[in-house]
């Protein structure tokens, strides 16, 4: 009866713990689930974040023409920007300096939902349909170093400012008296007529110093070159000569120097391009003014993808011009490649 007593109890003691360790290894069961899916609620938070830091930004970047040193230098900081912000996805455009092209180019970026353009124009009296194209779609429009009516915001420098300190500094070459070759660029262009309206507004205090011959060089260094050459072919007289772009001085440089007059003859500029620094740095020019392209470039970007996120950017952002000459050259030189500042 004992023996039968103690084989009961052993039977129901093995029984409990067997419903013991069932019951457990169930509320195990229960709370593992739970578990993996507070996990998988982080992780899935976490591949939203990382996907939201990575969406792309497309924005358009369209450019008077290719061919120019500025706009070439200014596309290249922007790469240099693109790669340390690899969100954006931008397409540059090459108008080629024909207006119409220009607006063909911004009006079908529209219609590939581009989220932002920012426009170096061609021709700024030409610029409405591109500010209707981008208004009717709702996307932000930047002028880009030449302002145009109707933009949401201009980034770039101001050419007025330009103009007056290289005429200051003619003035300063010349003594208060002499005669002055002018280079102009692209005849109707807002950086052309706003820094040749500066430099005769400052020289009007002057009437000693007269500008007895003017021409339009486009912009460019052969151009700038023929120019002139049959200027020193006409005989008249000249003792500076003022080019509104570096490739164009550079070009002036080239023909005083095919004539023997390099170095009787200082060429004075604006841009503050590579080129126009080392040309300063080297002798060749006398001076160029500074616009910054790298700030203006960086700018651009980011005035861009301000308004894409939502904000409300400036409608303004101007860099002031900086003389550059011999005696501060040294100051720029950072500035002759793109990763320089």
């Amino acid at each position: 009866m004992k023996k039968s007593m103690a084989m009961i109890l052993l039977i129901c003691l093995m029984t409990l713990s067997f419903m013991g360790c069932g019951a457990k290894n169930k509320d195990e069961a229960k709370t593992e689930p739970s578990r993996n899916l507070e996990a998988d609620a982080e992780d899935s938070e976490t591949q939203e974040e990382a996907e939201g830091n990575t969406k792309t930004m497309n924005i358009t970047v369209s450019m008077q023409t290719f061919d120019n040193t500025f706009a070439s230098f200014c596309m290249a900081r922007m790469a240099i920007y693109n790669e340390e912000h690899p969100e954006l996805n931008i397409t540059y455009l090459d108008a080629a300096n024909d207006a119409a092209t220009q607006i063909t180019q911004i009006e079908q970026a529209v219609i590939n939902d581009t989220q932002a353009v920012i426009c170096c124009v061609v021709d700024a009296t030409q610029a409405q349909p591109i500010v209707t194209a981008c208004k009717d779609a709702g996307v932000p429009l930047i002028a880009f170093n030449r302002v145009f009516e109707g933009c949401d915001t201009f980034v770039g420098a101001n050419n007025a400012d330009a103009g007056r300190i290289v005429a200051e500094r003619a003035i300063e070459l010349l003594d208060g008296s002499g005669n002055i070759a002018l280079v102009q660029g692209v005849m109707g262009q807002a950086n052309t007529y706003e820094r040749t309206d500066a430099i005769l507004e400052a020289l009007a205090e002057h009437p000693d110093i007269e500008i007895v011959l003017d021409g339009a060089a486009d912009w460019k260094r052969d151009k700038a070159l023929e120019l002139v050459e049959t200027w020193l072919q006409s005989g008249t007289e000249f003792d500076l000569v003022i080019a509104l772009n570096d490739d164009a001085a550079l070009g002036v440089q080239q023909a005083l120097s095919g004539a023997g007059k390099a170095d009787s003859i200082p060429v004075l500029s604006i841009n503050g391009d590579p080129s126009g620094i080392n040309g300063v740095k080297d002798g060749i020019l006398d001076c160029t003014a500074f616009q910054a392209p790298f700030t203006q470039a960086d700018k651009a970007l980011e005035i861009a993808v301000e308004y894409i996120q939502g904000g409300t950017p400036t409608d303004t952002f101007k860099v002031d011009y900086e003389l550059i000459t011999a005696d501060n050259v040294a100051d720029y030189m950072q500035f002759t490649t793109v990763e320089g500042e």
